[in-house]
């Protein structure tokens, strides 16, 4: 006897079959349920689910593609309404429009060199925007303008799943307006209105505009050429985001600091897609002369280009952060890359996906895919392109949506045998090695004594007042201390061309309001740190050429959000410095001198040189660990 879940689970079924009509044909496809489902269909955002409209429109031969925007006032700020498609393409039959807005509903399945072929892209992207997309077209001039319709509101549960046949109508007014403005004829094309859009990703005309362009730059850059691409009035610029391409935005020549082509030019490596005879598997191989292969083979499946391209942009090119410090442009090329870090995969022009992650596992190695290196930060500042025709769609698993690709393991081994995954790794280590040494030289530089007294210095200073022992110059260390104030009031002299005096009473000043001051020398064979009197001062003086600094301390001095833990490792270094400071027998003073010099500053060496090398990622490759194919 079934148990109580099974029953409820029949029970269930029995209440949804108990709805359905009488002369229910039960078809593929259950209207409402199912078009509310698919809505949920995947787009990321709203710039991945408008390529589906472009797509079509570059597809249907138009030169012209405009996206504009209709808007309403949400309290005080305006909010899109509305979001119009026009092109100048061929335009469409009546019916074919008709057509266009059912799944399916495509001219291209049989022919695999257009950038779609699924007929999928319409419909699909426009219900994930909006519940009502309208479309409007014309083949020639004079025509009354066609109108087709998909408004999921129409729809019953289980009523008749149809398109609506199409009217005779006239083109909304927001659009008849902006191609009265543009002095455009608009003798033959079609636009497509997706009404009251409830899923955009922003809302705002300006945001919107902003996304479309960055995405459409990026997607279209190598099909922009004789063609016109706008959004809301300003034209898409072509965008690389390896930053070779020498007409896309924010291209710089490498000879003026801009992205290196790591391999002086496309590599283009010809491949057959088969099956294999003897198992049955789908297979991919390289092909060495394209002219020797024979297409009539009954296993022969495809034979296709794949391009590859690899960049390596110098430090500072591509940089994040808001700061002053940071360019505008190299902000723009960060924010371009941290949506492609990894391997950007192209099809006929088009780009589709970056794969953000390689075949790592031990099982992949142990099948030939390679060894790939593991994406962390460093591959924002590398970055490779993968370029093929629709002909190798089986071999990318290209997706319906042209959202995703899913390579077969042949493809990784193909480029293994090419020694792309050690050029790849050599590539992560070079910006890994790089960026640690700038980051580091940076930090020398930046590490200097603070015009005023920072707060690790005040919270030195504070601590005699709470405990009632004063910083005061041992009676041993005042000669040495006098000296070395002197030495420093002179110096300043001959650098600011001021009279002692002047100088002599600044530097009382200071060492009356700045008991503590942390300092910086640089002395590659010297301690970590030396401590010293400088009249009334107590100074910590830190070597930026130990290995300390150099891992751990300037790292602190140059990371964002480092600032507190700096000032506390500070106030660390000063509780050091007085505790040797302070001491008046000279056997513990030399003894002490002894210890930070001999003892603690080797072991921090070396201990600071062990732990850089076990905080790296962990697939870093030396540099020069594999030859690559150039």
């Amino acid at each position: 006897m079934p148990n109580d879940a099974l029953l409820n689970e029949l029970e269930r079924q029995e209440k949804y079959l108990a709805e359905l009509p009488a002369d229910f044909t039960y078809p593929l496809f259950n209207t409402k349920r199912a078009l509310d489902s698919q809505r949920q269909n995947g787009y990321r955002n709203t710039a991945v689910a408008a390529r589906e409209i472009v797509d079509n429109s570059f597809e249907a031969k138009a030169t012209k593609v405009h996206v504009i925007f209709d808007t309403a006032v949400n309290t005080t700020r305006p909010i899109v309404s509305s979001v119009a498609f026009i092109d100048d393409g061929a335009g469409m039959l009546p019916l074919m429009a008709r057509f266009a807005l059912s799944w399916g509903g495509g001219t291209h399945f049989d022919d695999s060199s257009f950038i779609g072929k699924f007929g999928f892209g319409l419909p699909n992207a426009s219900i994930n925007q909006t519940r009502h997309v309208e479309l409007y077209t014309r083949t020639k001039k004079g025509e009354q303008f066609t109108k087709a319709w998909l408004n999921l509101d129409d729809y019953k549960s289980f009523d008749h799943q149809t398109v609506p046949e199409p009217v005779k109508a006239e083109l909304p007014d927001f659009v008849k307006k902006y191609l009265k403005k543009m002095g455009w004829a608009f003798d033959h094309g079609t636009v497509v209105v997706w009404r009251d859009p409830d899923q955009l990703t922003y809302k705002s005309p300006k945001v919107l505009e902003g996304h479309l362009l960055d995405d459409f730059g990026v997607t279209y850059q190598y099909l922009l050429d004789g063609r016109e691409l706008v959004v809301n009035g300003t034209l898409v610029e072509p965008v690389d985001p390896l930053f070779l391409n020498t007409k896309g935005r924010l291209y710089v020549p490498e000879s003026e600091g801009g992205a290196m082509d790591v391999l002086n030019g496309p590599m283009t490596i010809w491949g057959r897609y088969f099956v294999d005879e003897n198992t049955g598997a789908l297979r991919l191989e390289k092909v060495t002369d394209p002219a020797t292969v024979n297409r009539n083979d009954p296993n022969f499946k495809a034979l296709g280009a794949i391009t590859l391209r690899v960049s390596r942009l110098p430090y500072g090119f591509a940089m994040g952060g808001r700061g002053k410090d940071v360019p505008d442009e190299a902000r723009q090329r960060f924010e371009i890359r941290q949506s492609r870090r990894g391997m950007s995969f192209v099809r006929a022009g088009r780009e589709i996906e970056t794969l953000d992650a390689f075949p790592r596992s031990s099982r992949d190695k142990a099948s030939g895919l390679g060894d790939w290196p593991l994406l962390q930060s460093y591959a924002y500042h590398w970055g490779i392109e993968v370029r093929f025709g629709p002909e190798f769609d089986d071999v990318f698993g290209i997706t319906n949506d042209k959202q995703r690709v899913r390579p077969i393991d042949d493809f990784w081994r193909l480029l293994k045998d090419e020694n792309i995954d050690a050029l790849l790794a050599r590539e992560n280590a070079w910006q890994s090695k790089t960026r640690q040494e700038e980051q580091r030289k940076q930090a020398t530089e930046k590490a200097k004594a603070a015009d005023s007294p920072t707060p690790a210095e005040e919270a030195a200073a504070t601590v005699p007042i709470i405990t009632g022992k004063k910083i005061t110059v041992p009676d041993r260390a005042k000669p040495a201390a006098r000296k070395r104030a002197e030495e420093l009031i002179k110096r300043r002299a001959e650098e600011t061309k001021l009279p002692v005096e002047e100088i002599r009473k600044a530097r009382e000043q200071e060492e009356e309001r700045r008991r503590v001051k942390i300092d910086y020398f640089d002395d590659p064979h010297g301690p970590f740190m030396v401590p010293e009197w400088v009249g009334l001062q107590m100074v910590v003086k830190v070597n930026r050429q130990h290995p300390f600094y150099t891992v751990c301390y300037g790292e602190l001095v140059n990371l964002v959000g480092g600032y507190k833990a700096k000032q506390g490792l500070d106030v660390l270094i000063i509780a050091l410095g007085k505790a040797e400071l302070d001491l008046t027998e000279e056997l513990a003073i030399e003894q002490y001198r002894y210890m930070r010099e001999q003892v603690w500053s080797q072991f921090l060496a070396v201990a600071s040189q062990n732990l850089n090398a076990k905080t790296q990622p962990p697939d870093e490759h030396e540099e020069g660990s594999k030859d690559v194919a150039a």
